[in-house]
């Protein structure tokens, strides 16, 4: 066994220059960086998270570093969380502005991992749709889960993309929670015209992903904003006695764009440079949305 972790200060540091350039990265750290006690890796992958920001829920339960593994979960039920099972997951992103992913074990077969930027999604589709571009800034309905920071409302409408201050393209999509809020009465029907912009956007994410597709081996970190890119994992299948684990953090970074203000129920706050994202639900992490990282 190595003794001793990689240095989390030089992770986040090399993690940060990566991020500032491409919305994500992938570190390999090499098998005998996943050979520790799993509790040695969380602490580790805590410290590397707090260097970067703060921590933020990932359930109403608080919990700060979650086991991505398959619990057998019903993925074709509402309720239940795609990390929590082996399913096919299509391209999203999930509700916070970066993923930390540390890879403990792979699957037998599957489990592999695709990553496109919203950016490259949105220049791709202007060459061949650029109607169908123009529409993704309009608002599209969002089912908010039974797991959300606020009380109310249970959906809202929000863009697909956006536009940073400096121009920049920037996104949060979750095809999956566009379709579930038709199950609120009050929310908005989608039209045919919505769903074939969805079918339009997606095929140019598919033709997108073959050159970033890989398979995560044991001690690989990937670290994703989730407002610069989106990303998909194939179906898996485990081995009985050795069954596929990632650990993840939620993190809040040091620096952040600001939000479009109709993304406020989803993240908490639109400030940039501010706690906020997850799935908190408390009185203290509602204290603490729209906090600078800095005070915290």
């Amino acid at each position: 066994m190595n003794s001793v972790l990689p240095n989390p200060q030089g992770t986040a540091d090399r993690i940060r220059e990566a991020i500032g350039r491409q919305g994500w990265v992938r570190l390999a750290l090499g098998a005998e960086a996943a050979d520790h006690p799993l509790d040695a890796l969380e602490q580790w992958l805590l410290q590397v998270s707090n260097l970067l920001g703060l921590p933020v829920p990932q359930s109403s339960a608080g919990t700060l570093l979650a086991h991505i593994r398959n619990e057998g979960g019903d993925y074709s039920r509402h309720t239940t969380r795609g990390h929590q099972t082996n399913s096919d997951l299509s391209f999203h992103s999930d509700r916070c502005d970066w993923n930390l992913l540390f890879y403990v074990r792979p699957a037998r077969n599957g489990g592999e991992v695709a990553v496109v930027s919203y950016g490259e999604a949105a220049a791709a589709l202007a060459t061949t749709n650029p109607t169908a571009l123009d529409a993704l800034f309009a608002p599209f309905p969002f089912d908010l889960r039974e797991e959300r920071i606020f009380a109310e409302p249970a959906w809202h409408c929000r863009p697909i993309l956006w536009r940073n201050a400096k121009g920049a393209v920037r996104g949060h999509y979750i095809r999956r929670f566009i379709f579930d809020s038709q199950r609120h009465s009050d929310c908005p029907r989608l039209g045919s015209r919505q769903t074939e912009l969805l079918d339009q956007f997606d095929a140019t994410i598919r033709s997108l992903a073959a050159s970033t597709r890989f398979l995560p081996c044991a001690g690989d970190l990937v670290v994703l904003d989730n407002y610069q890119v989106m990303h998909a994992r194939s179906a898996f299948t485990d081995e009985a006695d050795s069954p596929r684990l990632a650990l993840r953090t939620w993190v809040a970074p040091q620096t952040s764009d600001a939000l479009p203000p109709s993304l406020h129920p989803l993240a908490g706050s639109c400030l940039g440079s501010v706690f906020r994202g997850g799935l908190g639900c408390d009185a203290e992490y509602h204290a603490r949305l729209g906090q600078p990282i800095a005070q915290q």
